[in-house]
């Protein structure tokens, strides 16, 4: 079974490229919605997300990409680790809590730190080897950001690298100034030990009562099997408005037949319709409150073939038209 990694950690690299064309279009034929790039708790195969990444490398010819993408990694990238890891009180508190959640950001790698020593290396492990050295570097680059971000920047004292030769000399003199390691067995960043010490800058333990109390749950989550129903009800909102979100299209993506995935549901006690209705009814209940949309604009964004159809859809829903529910609101 593939692992996932967080579309979060393709945030980066669309920060560098900007113009996304021929990456989108790889996503597309892959059968994964580039409109999920936008949603932060969505997820993507890790060989979909590695091939984009080398799409991109030759489309550029930088093949400097990783070291880019990773100095314009930001700690809001992490989403609720990244805010604990922030308010962490110390560098060694910090490491320990992104080796605990890193899996809610990629589900392939471990990071662990080892103390050897006056020294301190901290290790990313993949499960399965990285195969293009721009995923490599950005690994490897991350790290380097993030200990910024949490103080004073310290020049590391060697840097690993997993790939068996640079990919931009200059580059790596630049952002690293340090001596460098290839063909290492994972990738790495040697430091020195007193570092783990250090206090972070933005410490606060009510804050990462908080967030760490997030993370967890997160991580809980991404350890349940999701189910046919949650799966499909995901991929059906993010659709909502544009062609194929018919079942037959949205099993294909799924990769099972429309009969198989009807089956998958009718054990959950659930049905494709009535998941496509419910969306449709909850999300017209928030457009209508948010009072900026016109119902016609309504009906449109919800992917009905009229506003007349939205209309009798919506006295079913709630035995009033939507424009009366809306005056309602609007007096309430």
């Amino acid at each position: 079974m593939s692992t996932t990694v967080s579309v979060r950690m393709l945030w980066p690299f669309m920060r560098v490229l900007r113009d996304l064309g021929p990456e989108l279009r790889t996503l597309e034929s892959a059968g994964f919605d580039p409109s999920q790039l936008a949603d932060p708790d969505a997820r993507i195969p890790r060989p979909l997300a590695r091939e984009v990444v080398r799409a991109a490398v030759e489309r550029t010819g930088d093949r400097a990409l990783g070291l880019h993408a990773g100095e314009h990694m930001e700690m809001s990238d992490f989403g609720a680790m990244g805010q604990a890891v922030r308010a962490c009180p110390d560098v060694r508190t910090a490491f320990e809590c992104m080796g605990r959640y890193a899996r809610l950001h990629d589900e392939n790698i471990e990071t662990r730190f080892v103390e050897q020593g006056d020294k301190v290396e901290w290790q990313v492990r993949n499960d399965v080897p990285q195969t293009v050295p721009a995923a490599n570097d950005f690994q490897v680059t991350v790290i380097t950001t993030i200990l910024h971000l949490l103080g004073p920047s310290e020049t590391p004292l060697e840097i690993h690298l997993q790939h068996a030769a640079p990919t931009d000399e200059q580059e790596y003199a630049r952002i690293f100034r340090a001596p460098i390691r290839f063909g290492a067995p994972h990738n790495a960043i040697v430091l020195p030990r007193a570092v783990l010490d250090r206090p972070v800058a933005t410490a606060s333990a009510q804050m990462f009562s908080i967030f760490d109390r997030t993370a967890t749950e997160q991580l809980e989550a991404l350890n349940q099997p999701e189910s046919a129903t949650e799966r499909v009800r995901r991929l059906v909102a993010s659709r909502l408005g544009r062609a194929g979100i018919g079942i037959e299209e949205v099993g294909m993506v799924l990769r099972m037949s429309s009969s198989t995935l009807r089956r998958r549901l009718d054990t959950e006690r659930s049905t494709y319709r009535q998941i496509v209705d419910d969306l449709r009814c909850n999300m017209a209940l928030r457009y209508l409150s948010e009072r900026q949309l016109a119902i016609g604009e309504i009906a449109f964004q919800l992917g009905f073939s009229s506003q007349a159809a939205f209309s009798r859809t919506f006295r079913r829903w709630k035995g009033i038209s939507a424009a009366e529910y809306r005056r309602r609101l609007r007096s309430a």
